[in-house]
């Protein structure tokens, strides 16, 4: 009976040890995903290169939308945001106004300019289009709960780590409008 116990109980510790293994590898994994060993911004670019980017990209992304949908830009801004507590990303936010129509053709029509215009379609959920390029999302959805006919458009950078001069002006931003939508 004794070596039954002293058996089971040297599996148990070396279950436990194999689990403990297991999540640390997986934290290791999850963190160096999520950047935590880069620094200096997507792909080592400069947080004036990425808010430059994502700048650019709404800026050409926003007007054809709007004209996809037959909308009116009512509000456009730009903001660093934090990408859950631990990196950051460039992020331009616009709201449109469009006359009423058949959702599914409208987004169609919204999916039909971006892609014509060189954004490669990674729409994964109903009621979105979401397109990229390069480092950049373009994430566009009707908000009916703002209104009928508003629609949001998302454009956004990847994650990255800042650090320094650069992590101080990320953490301090405080956004404001985007020009030339």
């Amino acid at each position: 009976m004794g070596q039954r116990v002293a058996g089971q109980l040297a599996v148990s510790t070396t279950v436990s040890r194999m689990r403990t293994t297991v999540l640390l590898l997986a934290l290791v994994s999850l963190l160096a995903a999520c950047g935590g060993g880069s620094s200096g911004g997507s792909g080592g670019s400069s947080v004036d290169e990425v808010e430059s980017a994502t700048t650019e990209r709404a800026q050409e992304a926003i007007p054809l939308v709007a004209e996809a949908l037959g909308a009116d830009v009512v509000r456009a801004s730009r903001q660093w945001q934090s990408c859950m507590a631990i990196s950051w990303r460039h992020e331009a936010f616009a709201t449109l106004s469009a006359p009423g129509g058949d959702t599914p053709t409208q987004l169609d029509d919204v999916r039909s300019a971006l892609t014509g215009a060189g954004y490669e379609d990674a729409t994964q959920v109903d009621d979105h289009v979401t397109v990229t390029r390069d480092e950049t999302t373009v994430d566009v959805q009707p908000t009916p709960a703002r209104g009928e006919g508003t629609w949001t458009v998302t454009v956004r950078s990847e994650c990255a780590d800042y650090d320094g001069d650069d992590l101080e002006r990320v953490e301090n931003d405080e956004g404001g409008p985007l020009d030339g939508v």
